[in-house]
């Protein structure tokens, strides 16, 4: 019996290599997505803010405007992936008034995008088009948004594009200031 194959390394950190690397790959993915959501997270509740003080001071409040906020805030992220274009559009704002109209309520959902592998098919839900974006009030908006900034004008229409995401809900309530006027 040769004993001198079991004592050769080369083996064996190929093997440890094959078993501890997809949990390293994972925790990396893993890290990418906290930040994403983290810095989605607040330029979604930025955007909500901003829709209730303009609200709360008669503004406009209507979801377009909302998207318009949402697509400035998360300009940077849009301009590496289309699909944060996608979820922006997708995204849904209700403006409420309360009963004796002191207080504006706005509610936010938005969809976030998952991007660590098979994560999204465990805690996500599959989001696909409804419409093509293009001609919509909220895709002009954005596209308006590129021309100001003279940058390429994105495709709006996402054919087949299915996107697992995860929906989290925002909430903020002001004192209404138009109140009274």
């Amino acid at each position: 019996m040769n004993f001198q194959t079991l004592k050769n390394p080369k083996g064996q950190s190929a093997f440890e290599f094959v078993l501890i690397a997809p949990l390293i790959f994972f925790i990396f993915f893993a890290t990418i997505q906290v930040s994403y959501m983290a810095y989605a997270s607040f330029a979604v509740q930025r955007s909500a803010l901003a829709i209730a003080r303009m609200a709360s001071l008669g503004g406009i409040s209507n979801s377009t405007v909302f998207k318009t906020q949402l697509a400035i805030a998360l300009l940077p992220i849009s301009n590496l992936s289309q699909k944060a274009l996608f979820t922006i559009l997708a995204s849904d704002c209700k403006v409420n008034e309360s009963t004796n109209k002191q207080t504006i309520n706005v509610q936010v959902r938005y969809p976030m995008p998952i991007w660590v592998p098979w994560v999204g098919k465990v805690f996500g839900q599959t989001l696909v088009p409804a419409a093509d974006y293009n001609n919509s009030p909220a895709g002009q908006a954005i596209k308006d948004i590129f021309n100001m900034l003279r940058m390429p004008v994105p495709d709006l229409s996402f054919n087949g594009v299915r996107l697992p995401v995860y929906w989290i809900h925002f909430e903020a309530t002001t004192f209404n200031e138009a109140y009274g006027r």
